[in-house]
């Protein structure tokens, strides 16, 4: 191999070996948490109640709460309330 194609292969090279050796998480945008007042309020004032025995008791116990917004979820073989007031 001349010194010409081996100067246009060695830094594809280089690049795949460092991409394979790294794994994908060095491909992957970097992640950065919103920190914002409102953020930090919607997680405090939100979560998730239960289990309960039915989707009735369930949709019951979400109109009863008085939350901002709620629905019901069937996980696990039971219904979970999730809620944000």
């Amino acid at each position: 191999m001349n010194a010409k194609k081996l100067s246009r292969i060695a830094p594809v090279a280089l690049v795949a070996a460092g991409v394979i050796l790294s794994g994908p998480a060095a491909l992957a945008a970097p992640r950065h948490e919103a920190t914002s007042a409102a953020s930090v309020a919607d997680h405090r004032s939100s979560g998730k109640k239960g289990p309960y025995s039915s989707r009735g008791a369930c949709e019951s116990a979400g109109r009863s709460g008085h939350y901002r917004s709620w629905h019901c979820s069937y996980e696990h073989y039971k219904w979970w309330l999730y809620y944000s007031s």
